[in-house]
Formats: structure tokens, sequence, C-alpha cells
């Protein structure tokens, strides 16, 4: 019974699908940070200051962390796949305190990029609680494994903005939303494809993606952050 299952199409299809998922976003961010980072040899580029590298060897940590991961179960390791995730469970919690305090270094340091303070604050909040919110459900219910690796990706992909920010392009917030929001298209697609519905996680994490970057525009718009802003700049 066990060897027919294990060549059941499906198995197949997601043992495929998700290392792609894997890879894909790999790519994102390492197009987006070639030549900042990447190129200028990671540890020894150039960045403004060492909470930058930090922050940086974190989520580049986790990127693999997410490319790694569904290999394993594609491979039949397992035990492996579960000793790594301790990982899971220790990095996002480190990614958002240090993804606030980037933040905060970037509006203080006011490089000139012509975004405006409060987009940058509010758009860079929601997608760190869409990724700690994501995520921390998906390590809650890994023993569910369609949700689970669901929840990773898609978790994952809320916080390819600045990535994508970086891409070769001329610079537009709607592209980088438009671009975020399209990514996890490919796991609605897939779940047609599968099992000729939408999985449940994925219709509840898409929903709660869309509500959460799509208003972050009329969100930054509120007075409130102002005087955060100011704080900022002169704390």
């Amino acid at each position: 019974m066990a060897a027919t299952v294990a060549l059941t199409p499906r198995l197949r299809a997601d043992d495929i699908f998700f290392p792609a998922m894997g890879l894909l976003i790999l790519s994102v961010v390492v197009l987006g940070f070639w030549q900042s980072y990447f190129s200028a040899g990671m540890l020894r580029a150039k960045l403004p200051n060492t909470l930058l590298h930090i922050h940086g060897a974190l989520y580049v940590s986790w990127v693999f962390f997410v490319t790694v991961q569904p290999w394993l179960i594609a491979v039949g390791r397992v035990k492996w796949h579960i000793r790594l995730g301790a990982l899971g469970v220790i990095l996002p919690p480190l990614m958002v305190v240090l993804g606030i305090f980037v933040v905060f270094d970037y509006i203080r340091r006011d490089d000139g990029s012509g975004i405006p303070a409060q987009l940058l604050m509010v758009g860079d909040f929601a997608e760190l609680a869409l990724f700690v919110g994501l995520t921390s459900w998906g390590l809650l219910v890994r023993r569910h494994a369609a949700s689970h690796k669901r929840l990773m990706i898609l978790g994952t992909m809320a916080i390819l903005g600045p990535a994508i920010a970086r891409w070769p392009i001329p610079f537009n917030p709607l592209v980088i939303i438009g671009t975020q929001l399209a990514l996890p298209l490919l796991v609605v697609l897939y779940d047609l494809y599968s099992s000729r519905r939408v999985h449940r996680s994925t219709m509840v994490a898409y929903a709660i993606m869309v509500v959460g970057l799509l208003t972050a525009f009329p969100v930054s718009s509120l007075g409130f952050w102002q005087p955060v802003v100011a704080w900022i700049h002169h704390s």
C-alpha cells in the first residue's frame, strides 16, 4: 500500500511543484539583490551598516531554508526536513525584529529613493505581519502537510516586496504589489490542477495577503504616521 501511495500522480506533482516554488522565490531574491549583495560577496558587500548585514544574513538564510525544505521531502529525507525545521521556529521572530529596526534605519538615512516614509513603513510592517502570521500558522499545522507547505510558501512570498523593488525595472509601488499578489496565484492554479479546487489554506492565506497589501496605501495616508516618522528621525 505504501508503495502504491508513493506513486500517485498528486504526490509526484507536489514533489515537483513545491521545490519549484522554492527555486522561484530564491530567483526573485537573487535577481533583486544580485548587484548590491550576492555579486558583491554577501558578507563582504559594502552595506551602510552592520545592522543590514545581520538582516541580510537572516533573510537569505530563510530563503535558502524555504528552498531546501521541499526538496528534502521530494527526495524522501523526511527526518532531515524535521531536524532542519527548527530554523522555522528560530528565524521568523529574529527576522521581524531586525526588519523593524531596518525600516527605522532606512527612514533615518533617507537615501532619496522618493518613497514616502509613511508608505515604506506601513508597507514593510504589513509584509512582516503577513510573513509571521502565515508562517506561524504553517508551523502550527505542520502535521497537515498540504496546509503546511502552502502556508510556508505563501508567507515567504509576502516579504518579497524589497527584492521585487530592486529588480532592473522602473520603480513602481503598484508593480511591486501586483507582482506580490500575482506570484501566489501559481499556488491557486496548482490547486485547481491537482485537486480541481482551491485548497482552504491557499484561499484564506491569499485573501489575507490581498487585504494586507492593498490596504497599505490608504493606511499610510493616515495622519497617525507623521508623528511616528518624526519620532524615528529624531530618536
